[in-house]
């Protein structure tokens, strides 16, 4: 598996698919790991799940060494 052209190492992009309020927690959840190392550096814009309900957002992760 490779990152996208361009991006910067250590920076990984996570799709989060489910409904809004779940996807909201998991991000915040993510946003509590800074000491471990983990920054959510950029969330988009919700989308709406085509073929399943709910939404899909994607999350921009910085994976550094914990602090």
């Amino acid at each position: 598996m490779t990152g996208q052209a361009g991006q910067a190492p250590g920076v990984v992009k996570v799709r989060l698919s489910g409904e809004l309020a779940d996807i909201e927690v998991v991000n915040e959840i993510l946003s509590g790991y800074g000491d471990a190392g983990v920054e959510v550096i950029e969330t988009s814009a919700p989308r709406l799940n085509r073929y399943e309900p709910g939404r899909w957002v994607y999350l921009t992760l910085r994976i550094g060494a914990p602090r």
